[in-house]
């Protein structure tokens, strides 16, 4: 739980190259007092690129590190130890030939004639280290001896050595047992009460669940997201997180590909909600996921068929020869809205899996059941349908009307002359059908949108005053730096003011979601008269838009989002509203850097 207003670390627009390859792209992290922030992300997102400028093994390219409130230009690994950073990475970082007592204090042992008096106290030291830890560690013989569980805790023990403000574990769990680890977190969690912090390096998404307070998401080098743990959906975690392309270089030559593939990964990919099968050279079944087993009702044993095309003809699913004929020839592909007996619907991505050498080693398929967003979809078509119905009927409705009121006003007419009581019935008949027709016209106007809203005239500069009181809390919350250049009370429009107070908290509040704590945002209004509108641009420096999905931001039920509230449709929504007031919204955004909406409007 975070205990402070005021980062104890801050990286802001960090950039690293290996060689000319870039590694990031502009990442932003904070890290506060009293909480343990999880930093995930699929292989070669970023994630260790970060310890190593803070263990001082590398140098940032770009950016600014800012530590209690001051810039460090660069770290070193003295330095970083004098800052109080304590950091276990992933590799074993210690001497083989050296007891545990000398690889703990290397480095910080007295002179020679010292010595002998400070062994014995740092023996002591090191017993109550472990001690804290629940290991026994035989501090007399060279480390090699000692098991890699063993090993890995003296590098903890090191860290503690030190009396860390920070910590920093970079993929620790792989070296522990379950209960090992339990007793590791629950030292953690004493750590932190007492106003310091962990920064927490895991692919177990269990883990970051289970132990953090904050979440970092990495990839590709660039931050796509920073959010409170307790807040997450965990399928839009594991989805933005991790694409499933596994990467064989960090697999060993001396095992079975496969057979590590699945050890390495099983803890985490047998708990995925997402569906995933892997396939071996022969196309034969490998491994099932319990995701995957709940879908296609399959138990997985000694005795279950191997055979992917049973699996399949026994779900009923459709195109199941075009799947297995991307699958034999080895082709990257995605199937949408495959339907499954129990009146479920899948989404089917196949990957072919290969090593450094382009050698096929077997296929990975992901299967996500999208029966609900089906369904969704297909309720809005449907809405969709009978919207565009209601429509036509109202412009249908409109053309009748002004005929009716005219035959009214003869039916008028006809009753002030002096009739026969025939002919005065008639007209009275006549009347009382057009009335009826006239009450089902009225009633069609009823089904339209436009007869539900009316536009007026707004002060859009006071409307965006406004909106920004409104999300005041919540930039307070976050410390967030706002700019504004609005006062240009001249600027009026047309247009239905609940809307565009919708469409301008949607848009702000993801520019609030996107930045870290003591983020900036920007906003702006200025008129081009010689082009008749009004422009509002909005401006964060958060963690930006990725290229790849930039041109789906504005479709319904797309969201990169990790939140469980969240469902995708704001930014169609603002389109939909815009549009509606014939205006347009566009945006550009530099991923890790700035993000700006446009947003112009007639004035």
């Amino acid at each position: 739980m975070v205990q402070s207003n005021v980062p104890i670390l801050q990286l802001n627009n960090i950039h690293l190259f290996y060689g000319d390859v870039p590694v990031l792209n502009g990442v932003d992290f904070d890290l506060y007092r009293g909480e343990i922030h999880a930093l995930v992300g699929e292989h070669r997102a970023g994630k260790s690129s970060l310890v190593r400028i803070l263990s001082g093994e590398i140098k940032k390219y770009k950016g600014s590190v800012i530590l209690n409130g001051k810039n460090i230009d660069y770290f070193t690994p003295k330095k970083t130890i004098n800052y109080r950073i304590g950091i276990v990475s992933q590799k074993l970082n210690i001497i083989p030939s050296l007891n545990a007592v000398d690889n703990i204090f290397a480095g910080r042992m007295p002179f020679f004639w010292l010595k002998r008096f400070y062994y014995n106290k740092i023996t002591v030291e090191c017993k109550k280290l472990f001690d804290k830890l629940g290991v026994k560690i035989n501090l007399k013989i060279p480390v090699l001896e000692l098991s890699i569980a063993e090993q890995q805790m003296i590098e903890i023990a090191r860290v503690l050595s030190i009396d860390p403000e920070i910590i920093i574990l970079d993929e620790i769990s792989n070296k522990l047992t379950a209960g090992e680890m339990d007793h590791l977190f629950y030292i953690l969690k004493e750590f932190v009460k007492q106003g310091k912090a962990v920064i927490y390096i895991s692919p177990n998404i269990d883990e970051v669940f289970k132990f953090a307070d904050r979440v970092t998401v990495l990839k590709n080098g660039l931050r796509r997201g920073t959010e409170l743990v307790k807040d997450l959906d965990r399928f839009k975690l594991v989805k933005m997180a991790y694409s499933f392309m596994l990467n064989i270089e960090e697999y060993s030559d001396k095992n079975e590909e496969l057979f590590f593939i699945k050890k390495k990964n099983e803890s985490i990919i047998n708990d995925l909600p997402i569906g995933v099968i892997i396939l071996d050279v022969n196309n034969d079944i490998y491994f099932v996921n319990e995701s995957a087993c709940k879908i296609f009702n399959y138990e997985e044993n000694k005795s279950s068929s191997k055979s992917l095309v049973k699996i399949f003809k026994n779900s009923k699913i459709n195109k199941i020869d075009d799947i297995m004929e991307k699958i034999i020839n080895k082709e990257r592909y995605i199937w949408d809205g495959i339907s499954v007996k129990n009146e479920k619907f899948v989404k089917i991505k196949s990957f072919p899996l290969r090593n450094e050498d382009y050698i096929f080693l077997g296929t990975i398929l992901m299967i996500e059941d999208v029966s609900m967003d089906h369904f969704i979809k297909a309720y809005l078509l449907r809405a969709e349908k009978i919207e565009s119905i209601a429509e036509l009927a109202s412009g249908v409705a409109h053309e009748i009307k002004n005929p009716l009121g005219i035959m009214q006003n003869y039916i008028e007419l006809l009753k002030m002359k002096k009739n026969d009581k025939d002919t005065n019935e008639k007209i009275y008949k006549i009347e009382n059908e057009l009335n009826r027709i006239v009450n089902i016209i009225s009633s069609l106007f009823s089904f339209s949108k436009f007869n539900q809203l009316s536009m007026k005239k707004i002060n859009l500069s006071e409307l965006l005053e406004e909106i920004i009181l409104l999300l005041s809390h919540m930039m307070n919350k976050k410390y967030i730096i706002l700019k504004k250049n609005i006062n240009q009370n001249n600027i009026m429009i047309s247009g239905i003011e609940n809307r565009l107070k919708q469409l301008f908290i949607n848009i702000i509040t993801n520019s609030i979601e996107a930045v870290l704590d003591h983020g900036i945002i920007e906003i702006s209004l200025k008129a081009d008269k010689a082009n008749g509108y009004a422009e509002v641009q909005i401006r964060d420096n958060g963690y930006g838009i990725p290229i790849e999905i930039q041109e789906e931001i504005f479709t319904p039920f797309f969201t990169t989002k990790l939140t469980k509230k969240n469902t995708g449709l704001g930014l169609s929504i603002c389109q939909h509203i815009i549009e509606a007031h014939n205006g347009i919204i566009t945006f550009k955004s530099d991923p890790g850097e700035k993000t700006t909406f446009f947003i112009k409007l007639p004035i």
